[in-house]
C-alpha cells in the first residue's frame, strides 16, 4: 500500500513538472488525467528546483562574469526551462485585456496565440523590472539573492493557486493542457501546496529573523496584488484562465522581488 502511495504521488509530482516545465522526467513515469488533476499541490515544489537551477547559474557565472551578464544567463535559464509558460500567460492577459472590451472579446483574444502590442510591451517591461530587481539583490548579497529566488519562485505559484480557490474556471478551449489541472483543486491539495510555498520564507524568517520584516513587505505586495486580480478577472471574465496564473505567478514573483528591495532601502 505505501509503494502505490508513493507511485501515486511520484506521477502527480511528474504530471507537475512535464506541465511546468520543458525538462526529461523518468521513463516510467505513468500519465493520467485524473493524476494530472491532483498534480496542483506541486507546483510550488518544482518552483523551487527551478530558483535553484537559475539562481545558482547566475552565482557560478558571477565568479567570471559581471553580475548583470550573469543575471541574463539565470533568466534565460529560467526561460529555457519553463518553455516560457509563465511569460506567456503574462503576455496573454496583457493582449486580452488591454485590447478586449467584454467578456467574449477577452477569451477570444487570449486563446490566439499570436502576441500583440499590449502583450510585447508588458512582457518587455516585466522582464526588465525582473533583471533590475535581480541585479539590485545580489549586489546586497548573493545570500539574498539566493533565497529570494527560492521562496519568489514557490510562493508565486502558490498564489496563482490561491487565485484558484477564490474564483472559478471560465476557459473554454478543450484542447488546453492546463484545463484537467486547474479544474480540480481539493483542499488537501490546497494546504499541501501551502506547505511548499510557504515553507521556504518560514525556515529563512526563523533562521535568520532580521529578515522577517523583508519576507512581509513581499508578501503583502503579493497578497494585495492576488486580491486586486482576483476582483478584476471576476468583473470582466467572470473568474480565471490557464492565462491568468501564469499572469498571477510573473507579476507576483515581480513583486516579491521589489518588496525585498524595497526593504532593503527603507527598513
Amino acid at each position: 500500500m505505501i509503494l502505490s502511495i508513493i507511485r501515486e504521488e511520484w506521477n502527480r509530482f511528474c504530471a507537475s513538472w512535464t506541465f511546468s516545465t520543458r525538462l526529461p522526467i523518468p521513463s516510467f513515469y505513468v500519465y493520467s488525467e485524473s493524476t494530472a488533476s491532483r498534480s496542483t499541490r506541486y507546483f510550488p515544489l518544482v518552483g523551487w528546483i527551478v530558483s535553484v537551477g537559475t539562481s545558482f547559474c547566475t552565482y557560478f557565472l558571477s565568479w567570471i562574469l559581471p553580475v548583470e551578464i550573469s543575471v541574463v544567463f539565470g533568466m534565460i535559464l529560467g526561460i529555457l526551462s519553463t518553455g516560457g509558460l509563465h511569460e506567456d500567460g503574462f503576455a496573454d492577459v496583457c493582449d486580452a485585456f488591454g485590447g478586449g472590451w467584454n467578456k467574449e472579446k477577452i477569451l477570444e483574444i487570449m486563446k490566439d496565440s499570436r502576441i500583440g502590442t499590449f502583450g510585447a510591451l508588458g512582457l518587455f517591461l516585466a522582464l526588465i523590472l525582473k533583471y533590475l530587481l535581480l541585479v539590485k539583490l545580489f549586489q546586497v548579497s548573493p545570500r539574498i539573492f539566493l533565497f529570494t529566488s527560492w521562496f519568489a519562485h514557490g510562493a508565486s505559484r502558490w498564489l496563482a493557486l490561491v487565485l484558484m480557490m477564490l474564483i472559478p474556471y471560465v476557459g473554454n478551449n478543450n484542447l488546453s493542457k492546463s484545463k484537467p489541472m486547474v479544474k480540480n483543486l481539493s483542499l488537501f491539495d490546497f494546504v499541501l501546496s501551502t506547505f511548499f510555498g510557504c515553507f521556504p520564507a518560514v525556515y529563512f524568517a526563523f533562521r535568520y529573523q532580521n529578515l522577517i520584516s523583508n519576507i512581509l513587505l513581499g508578501f503583502v505586495f503579493a497578497f494585495l496584488f492576488v486580491l486586486y486580480f482576483r476582483n478584476y478577472f471576476k468583473k470582466w471574465i467572470e473568474g480565471f484562465t490557464g492565462d491568468c496564473l501564469g499572469f498571477t505567478q510573473q507579476g507576483t514573483e515581480l513583486l516579491f522581488y521589489l518588496g525585498m528591495t524595497v526593504s532593503w532601502s527603507f527598513i
